[in-house]
């Protein structure tokens, strides 16, 4: 009986040190590829939520590097070792392409649609804080059929960005820095106020 409790210790054991070994590479860059993937949700990006992914990432490949160099061969042989740079080559492609702030702008749309339809025709920006969908709008304007939506947290300290809805696809009377197409006659617009 004591015996093969002793013999179960030692097969959980190297199954424990496996998951151990695992959370050391999947955890930090993990953390990290969440961090830098919710803050390219945003269009323009968002500025705090970037300054906390890069820390996040230099520990992570610190600590993926620390591993890899240290005389304990066990982290080398483990098939684990690529976790970190695979997962950081995995976020760096998505955000590349846009997927994040399209995914978000997808599940969002009818919100936007909807909070677009709803504002009334008027030259001056309205402000507040009103959801539509997973983004908070904190400035909008309807004017001459193009509705404007300033996004909050989005872009940087001299940088605001949002969505436009141009019906007639006329981007380049809305005076922004720079756009590009979402879907339909919807954009993601930046402007630099430098």
């Amino acid at each position: 009986m004591a015996v093969s409790s002793v013999a179960n210790l030692r097969r959980r054991a190297p199954n424990a040190s496996r998951w151990r070994r695992s959370a050391f590479f999947l955890g930090p860059a993990t953390a990290s590829a969440v961090l830098t993937l919710l803050a390219s949700a945003y269009p323009g990006g968002n500025h705090l939520l970037a300054l906390l992914a890069v820390p996040a990432w230099l520990l992570a490949g610190l600590i993926w590097l620390s591993l890899l160099i240290a005389r304990d061969s066990h982290h080398r042989r483990s098939p684990w070792i690529v976790a970190t740079p695979l997962i950081g080559t995995l976020t760096f492609a998505l955000v590349s392409s846009e997927l994040p702030m399209r995914t978000a702008f997808l599940i969002s749309e009818p919100a936007l649609t909807g909070y677009a339809r709803s504002l009334p025709e008027r030259e001056r920006w309205s402000s507040g804080q009103e959801r539509a969908g997973l983004f908070t709008i904190e400035k909008a304007q309807r004017w001459k059929g193009v509705t404007r939506l300033g996004v909050a947290g989005s872009g940087g300290m001299l940088v605001t960005c949002g969505f436009a809805h141009v019906p007639d696809g006329r981007v380049e009377d809305l005076g922004v820095s720079s756009y590009s197409h979402v879907t339909g006659d919807w954009y993601a617009t930046c402007t630099d106020h430098d």
